[in-house]
């Protein structure tokens, strides 16, 4: 069941503050809440309704949001100290789907107002631990990636369950999937064409609603369906490369839509389907810690920066509307181009 808490709604809406460029004047970037110590991050919009996931003192919560008022309506919470909640999925009819660990391994949930449910009992288990989940808005199709090797998975698994998880890690998941990047360090090489990869590639995952199986469709994660429920975006790493492909719910039409030597990432689709909007590093020359928002045409291919900064980080785009981006970043909301924050707050930004 989904609880409503007024002290956590406290601690998440706070102050929306003016943002301000290094020149003084304001941004079209504007933080939703301004609030220190706690994380918020991987917004995803369904109906009217935004739903993200939150950190607050090593405990994740994911809180559902009216996507134009940002009044909370709900929220879901561990049901005790060995419960982990990841991965906020917003559904057009209010409910909430999420990962969690209860039934002591990870498996996608659906929470409705007087309930919750497990999917795929009997699909998911230690050995195919969904990570990145995504739905369409009726919740009839899934896309979920998971690794079928054995250590990647224990690091996983790990990495969900770990509240002392640092920062960084928590706000860039797609780095889990390369041996270069999945733990947090003080310096990292560039994500450039030729970085080798130790670990096998992940596996991108549709499960249809009342189905007993899942379909795999080959290496990806980061997976996202189209509105009309019938392609998906996704990445694809290739020889220490990061790129954006789609493909057709049935596996036809592979296309490759990006080729940039560095990491574009975390792809999401607009509500008609005419562009994607994703994290890249093609402007930092391949900094992990330097990330940017850009939309893609998927017609024309011509993609354009949407966020800028220096030493930022950007990551989870979505589409607010159609003409609005929402992510999370670490960017300072007095200074959003030139200094960051050492948490992870929900921002928007026009979608140009």
């Amino acid at each position: 069941m989904k609880k409503i808490f007024p002290l956590m709604l406290a601690s998440c809406v706070a102050t929306a503050a003016m943002a301000a460029t290094a020149n003084g004047e304001p941004s079209a970037m504007q933080p939703l809440f301004v609030t220190e110590k706690v994380d918020m991050i991987y917004p995803n919009v369904a109906g009217e309704f935004l739903v993200y996931a939150q950190q607050v003192n090593r405990k994740f919560q994911v809180i559902q949001l009216n996507r134009k008022t940002l009044n909370m309506t709900s929220n879901v919470e561990a049901l005790n100290d060995r419960d982990t909640i990841r991965d906020g999925v917003a559904l057009a009819n209010g409910d909430i789907g999420y990962i969690s660990n209860r039934l002591g391994y990870f498996t996608p949930w659906i929470a409705s107002k007087n309930s919750q449910t497990s999917i795929g009992n009997g699909v998911f288990n230690s050995l195919l631990l969904p990570n990145h989940i995504n739905a369409t808005a009726d919740a009839s199709l899934w896309v979920f990636d998971a690794s079928l090797e054995a250590t990647r998975r224990s690091r996983i698994e790990s990495q969900h369950s770990d509240g002392t998880l640092h920062t960084q890690l928590v706000g860039q998941k797609w780095r889990m999937y390369h041996e270069a990047y999945w733990a947090y360090k003080s310096g990292y090489e560039k994500t450039t064409t030729g970085v080798a990869n130790k670990f096998w590639q992940p596996n991108l995952f549709i499960k249809k609603a009342g189905a007993d199986g899942v379909v795999l469709l080959g290496e990806g994660f980061d997976g996202d369906i189209s509105a009309d429920g019938k392609s998906i975006v996704f990445v694809r790493e290739d020889n220490g490369n990061f790129d954006i492909w789609t493909q057709n719910i049935d596996g036809s039409a592979l296309t490759q839509l990006t080729s940039s030597p560095f990491a574009d990432v975390e792809p999401s689709w607009s509500t008609d389907g005419k562009h994607i909007v994703f994290v890249s590093n093609r402007d930092s020359a391949g900094d992990v810690l330097q990330t940017s928002v850009y939309t893609l045409n998927v017609a024309s291919k011509k993609i354009k920066r949407i966020t800028f900064g220096e030493n930022v980080t950007d990551g989870g785009p979505t589409w607010l509307d159609n003409n609005t981006i929402i992510f999370h970043s670490n960017r300072d909301p007095n200074a959003p181009e030139t200094d960051t924050i050492g948490n992870w707050l929900l921002w928007t930004a026009p979608a140009k």
